[in-house]
């Protein structure tokens, strides 16, 4: 019985350890643009692309405290919020980041404010 009592209360407490950020990290990609709670617009910027510097990985956001560079790494998530249109959304790409697409980035590191941890790209109108 002691046995079973120590068993429960470490998954208790595994259990209460695990933090809310992890559980935003595995759900973030289903939070429409401009609305991931405690994150959008405090952690993310949001803006229109105004270049692409496909040969650095790296676009340039237009957004309402100026302009930023934004450089992905391979582990940067990239995902096309489609529930405007009424669908899911979808995986994206670098190739997705083209001028004039309104994006949302959250960088890895909100001091510098130069790699993107995740990017979502707002669908447009022709995108199944």
């Amino acid at each position: 019985m002691r046995e079973l009592r120590t068993a429960v209360a470490l998954s208790a407490a595994l259990l209460a350890g695990a933090s809310a950020a992890d559980a935003q990290r595995a759900t973030e990609r289903f939070i429409p643009l401009g609305q991931s709670p405690g994150v959008s617009g405090r952690l993310t910027v949001i803006g229109t692309i105004v270049a692409v510097d496909a040969e650095q990985r790296r676009f340039y956001l237009a957004g309402p405290t100026g302009r930023g560079s934004v450089t992905l790494r391979d582990s940067t998530s990239i995902w096309i919020d489609r529930h405007e249109l009424g669908l899911g959304t979808a995986a994206g790409s670098f190739e997705d980041c083209q001028k004039g697409r309104i994006a949302e980035v959250k960088y890895a590191d909100p001091d510098t404010r130069q790699v993107a941890e995740w990017i979502k790209l707002q669908a447009r109108a022709a995108e199944p």
